[in-house]
């Protein structure tokens, strides 16, 4: 017994002080390292649950532009912009009595709801709607133009004849709810006249705002 701790005292006496500090070198290294692939796999997880998220995002914006087409997919689109003849100069007017005003030359016309034939356009749907006309003067005489829905008077637009210079213009425009059916179009006053050429300074305008 005596001779196995002598040798066991022997062998441990044997080990250099360079080799306990050369193992504990290693251990530190392999902590260093671990401690490394920790911080790096904390960081992989952190990225992962970046990523998880702006998927979940993107999947959340694809819906919602599912559900914008599909409901743009139904909405009800209507919107023209017509001018008087563009091809031929002339005056309309003056009548003793009011006259509807044909814009015939149709820009735009989408949802066909406005007429080139007869000048009137016709709410397809119940909804505000918005309309604009310009109307072009000429010197030698007054203009005037009312917009009517149904028959009724909404607003109008006058210019006395240029005095200074020898043409001018005058506009106005308006939001109007409108029910399915309501019909809106533009008359030349009684005893006034507008002129029209190939430059189509004459416009009427419209489109559908919302439904209600």
């Amino acid at each position: 017994m005596l001779i196995f701790v002598t040798v066991l005292m022997l062998s441990v006496w044997a080990i250099s002080a360079d080799d306990v500090l050369s193992l504990d070198t290693n251990i530190l290294e392999e902590l260093v390292k671990i401690k490394t692939m920790e911080t790096k796999m904390k960081s992989m997880d952190i990225e992962l649950e970046k990523m998880k998220t702006m998927e979940t995002k993107m999947k959340s914006m694809e819906i919602e532009m599912e559900r914008l087409r599909t409901e743009n997919k139904g909405r009800v689109k209507v919107a023209f912009s017509a001018t008087l003849s563009a091809f031929s100069l002339k005056f309309i007017g003056p009548s003793a009595n009011a006259t509807t005003l044909v814009y015939e030359n149709a820009l735009t016309n989408i949802g066909n709801a406005y007429d080139t034939n007869t000048g009137i356009f016709t709410a397809p749907v119940k909804g505000v709607y918005y309309f604009n006309f310009v109307l072009f003067n000429v010197r030698g005489m007054s203009t005037g133009v009312r917009m009517l829905k149904n028959g009724h008077h909404v607003v109008s637009a006058t210019d006395n004849p240029p005095e200074q210079d020898t043409e001018d213009t005058a506009s106005n425009a308006v939001s109007l709810l409108l029910e399915e059916g309501d019909r809106i179009n533009l008359e030349l006053w009684e005893n006034r006249r507008v002129y029209t050429d190939g430059n189509r300074r004459n416009t009427f305008s419209g489109h559908l705002l919302f439904t209600m």
